[in-house]
């Protein structure tokens, strides 16, 4: 962004699963969270989704943290499945607040339950600070540990301004754990990526979650993309993009704000939202269960093309 002016861009993605089977499966019941979610500055303009066989049942529904989702069942015999979405989003280059105007510890005494009771609705946001709160509990792969505040130590400053201090604590960890593809896989715990200092983008946004909810400020895990650029030279792979995870977290009355810390960075205009929960048990892109299969084979490739890029006048913060 510059002279008042943003990029809007427009990308078209490709998101194919396939499930090969080693013996029938009779039944199946299947979640998709694959449409992506209008956020602040993302709008989704196209979706479509293709699942082979077609299924008996099919339906979009919301789920409870306010994500787009689809269920569906396939109810006779198969030996492979196929869920093909594809979907044009548009996304405005996002308008970064870089300080907060208050502290880290102003934050956590305006969240932290006063007495053991629920925070007041008269706190720096209200109702949305209630909401927060579900953030701030340990979950399936976000633990809360001692070890999360001693790994904390080098970089913590409470009276920091906030923001400043969370970009602080994003390069850190940036810093500390290794980027190891294949190292961790996707049930791999907070604590236990803590320890070996490794991991891929979702480990290093469950160890940036456990950190912050175990000193008392909501974080949120967020699945989405992240367009690849290829080496100079090189052409860019179809089917080479892949899934993302970062973190959100709530930051009282600037809301919430997303750090990515696999690239040491502020949510930006590459980055496009899915769905966000409590962790990635909440926003698999496909999780169910079936009936029969023996082993099973998955393939997955997926693809984040610029379609489209245009300049316009901001006169006001993204809407």
């Amino acid at each position: 962004m510059h002279n008042g002016t943003y990029k809007i861009r427009d990308y078209q993605i490709s998101h194919q699963t396939n499930y090969r089977y080693g013996s029938p499966v009779s039944m199946c019941h299947n979640q998709l969270h694959l449409r992506t979610r209008d956020v602040p500055g993302q709008r989704l303009l196209q979706c479509n989704i293709e699942i082979t066989p077609t299924p008996e049942f099919h339906t979009p529904w919301t789920d409870g943290f306010g994500n787009p989702c689809d269920f569906f069942s396939i109810e006779r015999l198969h030996h492979e499945m196929s869920v093909h979405a594809t979907s044009l989003i548009q996304r405005h280059e996002p308008y970064h607040q870089w300080y907060a105007g208050f502290s880290v510890e102003q934050l956590r005494s305006e969240l932290l339950p006063q007495g053991g009771g629920p925070p007041s609705n008269s706190t720096l946001a209200g109702q949305e600070n209630s909401r927060s709160i579900e953030f701030l509990n340990a979950s399936k792969y976000c633990s809360l540990s001692d070890e999360f505040i001693e790994f904390m130590k080098p970089v913590w400053n409470p009276q920091q301004d906030c923001l400043e201090w969370l970009d602080h604590f994003n390069r850190f960890l940036y810093e500390s754990i290794q980027y190891s593809p294949r190292s961790t896989d996707v049930s791999t715990s907070s604590i236990d990526a803590l320890r070996s200092r490794q991991g891929v983008c979702q480990d290093l946004a469950n160890i940036f979650i456990s950190c912050m909810r175990t000193i008392g400020i909501p974080a949120r895990y967020v699945s989405g993309y992240l367009i690849t650029v290829p080496a100079p030279g090189q052409p860019k792979l179809v089917g080479a993009d892949a899934t993302h995870a970062w973190v959100g977290v709530y930051t009282g009355p600037w809301g919430w704000i997303d750090w990515d810390p696999t690239n040491n960075m502020r949510v930006d205009l590459d980055h496009i939202s899915i769905a966000w929960g409590r962790d990635y048990a909440d926003v698999a892109p496909v999780q169910g269960v079936f009936i029969g299969g023996g082993e099973t084979t998955l393939n997955v490739a997926v693809d984040v093309v610029l379609a489209n890029e245009q300049e316009a006048n901001r006169s006001k913060p993204n809407e």
